[in-house]
């Protein structure tokens, strides 16, 4: 199974927003990110990077939602 962790970038500031996620889904200016667990976090952004063959990792630019 290939799960990948989502970083969140800011500026020069990244972080760690979900692990174990194993679903991404675009809605108007931003994702859906939805883990292994089926719990939902939406980040609006634009996706910067994805590695899925070296550390399984995804780096969206943006903010998080509340």
């Amino acid at each position: 199974m290939c799960l990948s962790t989502v970083y969140l970038t800011s500026g020069k500031e990244q972080k760690e927003v979900m692990k174990e996620v194993a679903r991404i889904e675009a809605e108007g200016h931003g994702f859906w990110l939805i883990n292994l667990f089926g719990e939902k976090i939406f980040v609006e952004g634009s996706i910067q990077a994805i590695n899925l063959a070296d550390g399984h990792f995804v780096v969206l630019e943006g903010r998080q939602s509340t």
